[in-house]
Parts: C-alpha cells; structure tokens; sequence
C-alpha cells in the first residue's frame, strides 16, 4: 500500500516537473541566443561559415561558463575562442550592470547607464557568440576592498542569483575572471572571484538555494590567472589562433566586440597573432590530465555519453549514440557547396532527437525527477540546433514586421509575416501564426495598399506571406527593462519570481512561429516581430515592439536651485505633453509641489487645458512657482501630472537611443527637485568646457552665474580674457583634443590674471600639468573625513562658510584620480582618505601662475551637483566666486 502511495505521489510530482519543463521547452523554442537586442549584425553567423560553426555544435555537449563583476571585465578573447573556436556553448555571467561607471558618450548614469552597458554586452556577445547573463547586484562605484563589496551586496542573494544562472546555463567547466584575493584589485572583482567557487558548490547542493532551479555539478572550475602573477599556469590558451573558417583569430573578433563598449572608450586594435589566457583548475569531479590543451580535457562531451558524463546513467545512449553518429556523418561529409545533402542528413539527425523525446515520454517514470529536466533540455537544445541548421541550408528567410514601433493598450497593430526561399527549395509552408501574451487578440488580416507610384521599387516580393491584425490586452503592462520595473532594494534590483531573473532583459512581446514541411518532415521555425524603417543616414534599422502608455509628461528641470532669501523668488518650468495614442487625447495638466512649507507655494500657467489630436504629437505648458519669502532650506518636490478623462498621466517616458545599441524606454515619475539652500554667489562669467558628459554646466547656471560653454572656436581664437573663471569638464583631455591643443593658451590665460579650474582627469593629463604631479587616488567612501587644511583661504570663507557639515550626504565618492606626489608650488586645500589608507591631499590644489590661479579638483561634484548636494553646491560657488576675492 506505501508503495502505491509513493508511486502516486512519484507521479504527481513528475507531473508538476514535466509541467515546468513544458515552459522552459516554450522559451527555448522561440527565441535562438542572441536573436533579439542586437543592433550589430551578426557577421559570423551568416551563410556558410555560420553553417559550418553550427555543424561543429550538433555533437558536442561541450558548455562553459565565465564569470566576472562587471561589463568589460570579460576576457573577450577566451569568450571567443570557446564560442567559435571549441563550438561550446559559452556564457558570461556578470554581477553587475556597470551602473556605476562612467560614460564617456552621453550623460546617462545609474540604472540608466546600466541599461546601455547591458546592451553593449549584447553587442559583443552577438560578435563573440557567447550569451548573456546578470545577478541583480547594482554596481556602487569603484570600491576598494571585498569587505565593502559585501557590506553593500547581500551575498546570500548574490550567491543564488549565480546559482540560478549556473543551474539555468548548465555549464560543464565554469572559469572565475577573478581570484577573490587583493590582487584583483577593484573590490568588485574581488567579490566576483570569491563568490564564484561558493556558486559552482552550491549549484549542487539541493540544499541550498532552493528556489534556484534544480541542481547542477559543474565538471571543472577554473580562476584566471592574476594580472600581476608570474607563475606558470595550469593551461595557457593561444586566443590569438587563426581560424581558417572565420578568417580572423579569435582576439580580433574579441576586439571587435570589445569595441561596442563604447560608454567605456573600450575601441581598440584588432591585434593580429599569438596572444594567451592563462588559467588555473580549482576543481575538478573528472580526474585530472597532464598539461592540458582545454578546459574540457578529462570531459567526455560527447552527445552518446552525456547522461553518463552528468548523470551516471545510461539514460537514453542509443538514441543520443544515433544522433551523435548523424551529427559526425554531417560534419565528416560537409559539403558547403551541395546544402540539399547536408540538408538531408540534417532531417534524418533532427528525426532522431525528436526520437530521443518521444522515448524520453515512454520512460519517464524510470527516471530520476531531476534528470528528466536536464534531458529535455539537452533534447530540446539539440532540436533548435538542428532546425536551425536546415533553416540555414534551405535558404529560408523569415521577417516579421510590425507597422508601428511603439503600441498602447488596447490598440491594434498590423503585422506582416514573409517568407522568402530559392525557386528550387523543397520547402512547403503549412501555417503561420502569432504567437502573443496571454489574452492578446490575433486575426488574419490584409495586406494593405500602397497607392504611390514609388511603391514598385521598394516593394519585397515574397514566396508565402501572411497578415495579422493584433490586439493589445487594454491591461497589458507598458514594456521597460523587466529591473527597472520596481524600484531598487537599496544596492539590489528588485526582480524576486520573475520569469526574465537573470536575462539581460525580457524577451520580445510577438513572435511568429511558421510550420513549414521539408522533404516530409514537419518543421517549426520561429521569428520575434520587430519594426523596421529606413534612416537616411544609417540604413535600415530594426526595433523591437514596445507598449507605451497614451500619455507621457516631463518637466524641462530636473533640479532647480533656489537660495534662501528674504524675498519671494519665482521660479519658470515647462512642462512637455506628449500623445503616445493613434487618437486625439485632452485634457487639463497641472502641478503637486510637495515639501516642508509647500502647501504656501503657488503656481500660474500659460493654460492649463491642451489637445493633441495625433499620434507623437507634443505641446508645452509653462509654468510660474512661486516660491514665498523666507522659505526654509530643503527639499521639495515638483509633481506633473494631466488628467486625460478619468486617468491621470504622471510618467515621463526616458528613451535610450544610441547608434550601436537597441532602443529602450524605462519610465520614472515626472518630477522636478526644488532645493533651497543657503547658497550665496559673486558675480563672476564663466567660461566652460565640456567634457565626457556631467551635468556641472547646467549647475553653473542654475547659481546664477553667467555661463558660456566654450567650442573649439573659442579656445583656438577667442577672447578668454572675458571670463573671470574657466571651468573644464571631466575628461575633456580625453574627449577635447581642442583642449589639449590650446591648453598652453589656457595657462597663458591664468598667467594674465584668469582662474581655471580643472575638475578630475585620467592620468594622461599629467603631460599637460603646469608643475609635475603623479596621479592616480582616489577616495571611494562618499562618507570619508575631509579636513580642510587652509581654513584662512578665501575658498572656504567667501561668500560662503565652508564647515564639516557641507560633506555630510555625499554620494558614491569623495574623489577620484587625485594627485597622490606633487609639485611644492601646489597648495594642498583638502585631505581625505579611505580607512586603512595613509592621507591625501591632492584631491584639491591651487597653484599660482603669473597674475592668475591653476585649480585642479578632484572632488566629484560632477555626481554630487546634479544629485543637489547642498554642501558641493556651497563649496562650488566659492571657486567660482574666488576672482571676487582679490579686492
């Protein structure tokens, strides 16, 4: 009676799995690695050399895993040479989305900056062929040490996360970037490289994480060589390797790929010849091999001896063993030339893993529960390889295209499905349908008219097309990256029990699945529906589908600066209205100012009704606040809002657009931050030069400080005897060579009486110095101890009294890139140092030219100005206002 009992629960709990894996088998069919987000066309995967990498991949179970901190920590050149060159299936595993660096070609940053770092990893991996994957770990900044890395990063969540993305991706070998030791450098690093043999453990433990995935064990387990080590390692790798295929080695693919991380000036030279990966093997559960070639050495990676390899079991040999020698028959016998006799030897091998399932069903109750998962996994991989294959030697083309980009809830949209193949293909189409979000509506439609006397020439003519009108669900979600969906948890992005946990970001919202029949077989083949239109410029771009709200609002100023003052102040913002809708929406807009006093702040408007009668079509609406008499200092809130019927539209659509990277919009409240501070100013012209994209000029202005921003033109041939200071941006030495070129002019400037103020650069910078000075520290707790060393200065006196309290409630960093030896014609103005460490002084420095004064400043006011630091705006007015002081 027990037994029957257990046999009964046995196969409820076979049901709940097999239900699971039914999802799982869903996502793998619709969507191939890399076929959405990429921008950068997939070079590599095109035609025959695509073809023949694929053949490679059909018999080898081969799977590797790297993992590092951040975007750009990858050694690309490995990633490569595995994905390209050993045909594994390869993935990088990175913690964070390098939220917090720099951007040297926007002014994105923060979760922002994250969302383009992620895709510039898409971008690379589409060139590298490996895939993509993240813990939920928000980058803070640079960090010195593991302990603060842990401080910040709750590494129990840390730790799962990095088992899921193992226990999804299955990885044979797993290869840790970092050693988790000092050596590493960036506290980051060092966490990365100390979690990753906690991660490879604990995947398989069913004990731990649990609500994971099911268990994996990881083959092998590597750690990357130490930068800085000079011991022999356990295996080299020459990623230089020249592919006769591809026709470039592995290193100059990696480049080309390193280079789409364009935020982080990453363009390089696609270097030719011998170039290595050192590696040392942590772990191993196969027993080790003397001077290694690869990572798999001592791995069967075999498809007939994969169960045993992972299992121990023989589960289902012969039909994996039929398939391997189909796969090994294509390979040997490869013939780029006659694709219909691979493509024959394609279906009989695509028939034999449908086989491997169909008998995996019959025997699934002599199965352990958790080896089911694995194996339909395995069959289900395989089967997309194979398909794909044979899409490639029959020349099938699938575009599913939309006819608009962006679509709201509960409107309907046109999509277009084609198919394009050679005259002599074998193919037969038997259905094509839609494959869309619960409870969306999908009909077949027709193909609209194009009455243009033009139309002719750019009209595509294809084999065997379909069209459909599609509904959006009028609750349906609008589309943003799946993190950014909730607000952050402090230093981690809240994304518990979402189906994308791990993804780079969701998958696309329609997919169109076509049936096709060749030579007798029944074919599934799939494509995500994009939206395609022509840039003049660029050529033809593709963005994916995305559902919009009907409204959006924004207000012109994110922040605004406002001293106190005896006197009521008025204060102008504009509000921008845009219609998302294909039809008419009206309404009245208005503004919720929330703070201390708010409730005796007024505002009038131009007009508070509006009517956009089309689809993009924008107003504005200008705004007075009044800010009352004596107002105390704090912050207060600036609210937009539009009632349009009965919903009210209080979001600001922020869109991310950049040529090498795929279009995204992730929304935030409309919201204008009013901070009234104890701010005085001198009156002073500024004269400013832009550098890699910080928000200081705008925080100049908003002073009240009259501010021009300097072009190449003015510094080559202008008067800059006209400013009483001129400010440069940070890594304006890199990104200004009309600086560089005209920085002699700039000291001759100061040398006439002129103040510059320099705010950090890297240490190329040193070269252009007045007085030698080495550079290089920083301090990264915001919360370290700054002593002021020359309190009599007029920079800590006038017009404003500097104190402790103006370097409370910095954020991210005190400095970076400070003076760490120096000339002795600098003053040293400020100390600061992190824990442990011996003081600096170099972070700010005056020097004296001639009549004028060289500032070079550290500190990071490019981040604490535009957060509204109060204390950095104090601090930053007196620099400015210095020229005031020499009467």
């Amino acid at each position: 009676m027990k037994r029957i009992k257990r046999t009964i629960f046995q196969r409820k709990i076979l049901s709940i799995l097999l239900k699971i894996s039914l999802c799982v088998s869903a996502s793998l069919r619709l969507v191939f690695p890399g076929d959405a987000h990429a921008q950068v066309r997939p070079v590599y995967d095109y035609g025959a050399i695509g073809l023949a990498q694929l053949l490679k991949k059909l018999n080898t179970t081969a799977s590797v895993m790297h993992i590092g901190a951040h975007p750009d920590d990858e050694d690309s050149g490995l990633l490569a040479y595995l994905a390209r060159g050993e045909n594994a299936r390869t993935a990088y595993l990175s913690l964070t989305r390098g939220d917090g660096g720099q951007n040297l070609i926007g002014s994105e940053q923060s979760e922002a900056l994250g969302v383009i770092r992620t895709e510039e990893l898409l971008q690379a991996r589409r060139l590298d062929g490996a895939e993509q994957y993240f813990t939920r770990a928000f980058d803070f900044g640079f960090s010195k040490t593991l302990a603060e890395a842990k401080e910040k990063w709750d590494e129990k969540v840390i730790l799962c996360d990095a088992v899921r993305a193992i226990r999804t991706f299955r990885p044979l070998v797993v290869i840790s970037r970092f050693t988790g030791t000092p050596a590493d450098g960036h506290g980051h690093h060092q966490f990365a490289g100390y979690i990753a043999p906690l991660a490879v453990k604990a995947a398989a433990d069913p004990k731990q994480c649990t609500d994971s995935g099911t268990p994996w064990q990881v083959m092998k387990f590597y750690v990357g060589q130490s930068f800085r080590s000079t011991e022999e390692p356990t295996l080299k790798i020459n990623t230089g390797k020249y592919d006769f295929l591809l026709g470039r080695s592995y290193v100059e693919i990696a480049a080309e790929g390193r280079s789409q991380h364009k935020t982080q000036e990453q363009g390089g030279l696609e270097l030719k010849g011998d170039r290595f990966t050192s590696l040392n093997l942590a772990e191993s559960k196969v027993p080790k091999v003397t001077n290694e070639t690869s990572v798999f050495d001592g791995i069967d990676t075999s498809l007939k001896n994969y169960t045993n390899i992972v299992w121990r079991k023989d589960y289902l040999k012969d039909e994996f063993e039929s398939v391997q020698n189909s796969a090994d028959k294509i390979t040997e016998n490869l013939n780029t030339f006659d694709n219909k006799e691979t493509q024959k030897r394609l279906i009989e091998g695509l028939q034999k893993i449908q086989k491997c399932q169909k008998e995996l069903n019959r025997t699934i109750y002599e199965i352990e529960p958790v080896g089911i998962l694995d194996l339909k996994s395995m069959i289900w991989r395989k089967e997309s390889e194979f398909i794909k294959a044979i899409k490639l030697t029959s020349g099938l083309q699938v575009d599913a295209l939309a006819n608009q980009e962006t679509v709201m809830a509960s409107e309907t949209f046109l999509t277009s499905v084609k198919l394009f193949y050679p005259e002599n293909s074998n193919i037969k189409i038997k259905k094509i349908k839609l494959i869309t979000p619960q409870y969306w509506q999908s009909s077949e439609g027709e193909e609209p008219k194009n009455d243009s006397p033009f139309a002719r020439f750019f009209r595509e003519t294809a084999k065997f097309s379909r069209f459909f009108n599609v509904r959006v669900f009028p609750t349906e979600k609008i589309t943003q990256p799946y993190f950014l969906e909730n607000p952050r948890d402090d230093y981690l992005y809240s994304w518990n029990f979402n189906e994308n946990e791990n993804e780079p970001f969701q998958k696309p919202l329609v997919m169109a699945e076509i049936t096709a029949e060749i030579d007798a077989t029944e074919i599934i083949f799939t494509q995500p529906v994009e939206y395609r239109f022509a840039d003049d410029i660029r050529g033809e771009i593709r963005r994916e589908v995305n559902i919009v709200p009907a409204m959006s609002v924004s207000l012109d100023q994110k922040l605004l600066i406002v001293p106190t003052s005896d006197k009521a102040q008025t204060r102008r913002v504009v509000m921008s209205l845009t219609n998302h809708s294909s039809k008419a929406v009206s309404g009245v807009a208005g503004l919720n100012i929330v703070g201390l006093e708010a409730i005796d702040w007024k505002y009038s408007a131009n007009t508070k009704t509006f009517n956009l009668k089309t689809k993009g079509e924008k107003t504005a609406i200008t705004f007075d606040v009044e800010i009352p008499a004596k107002t105390k200092a704090g912050e207060y809130r600036l609210y937009a809002q539009a009632m349009v019927g009965e919903a009210l539209a209080t979001q600001e659509m922020n869109t991310i657009a950049y040529p090498h990277i795929q279009t995204h919009r992730y929304y935030t409240r409309a919201e204008t931050k009013v901070e009234v501070l104890d701010l005085k100013t001198a009156p002073v012209k500024v004269g400013y030069i832009e550098g890699s994209g910080d928000g200081v000029a705008e925080a100049i202005r908003q002073m009240g400080f009259d501010l021009e921003v300097l072009g190449e033109k003015d510094l080559t041939t202008g008067d800059l005897s006209r400013f009483g200071v001129i400010v440069v941006g940070i890594r304006a030495s890199q990104v200004r060579p009309d600086f560089v070129a005209n920085h002699q002019r700039l000291l001759d400037y100061v040398k006439n009486g002129g103040t510059m103020i320099v705010q950090y650069q890297l240490p190329v910078y040193q070269n252009l110095l007045p007085f030698p000075a080495v550079m290089g520290a920083r301090v990264v707790d915001e919360n370290a101890k700054v002593t002021i060393l020359e309190p009599k200065s007029p920079i800590f006196n006038f017009p404003n009294k500097i104190t402790d309290k103006d370097f409370e409630g910095w954020i991210q960093e005190r400095n970076l890139n400070n003076f760490t030896t120096f000339d002795a014609r600098y003053m040293p103005l400020l100390e600061s140092h992190d824990a442990g460490e011996v003081e600096n002084k170099g972070g700010l420095v005056v020097a004296e030219i001639g009549k004028g004064k060289y500032i070079y400043c550290s500190y990071a006011f490019f981040r604490q100005l535009p957060a509204g630091n109060a204390g950095a705006y104090r601090l930053f007015a007196n620099l400015l206002s210095l020229p005031k002081t020499r009467n």
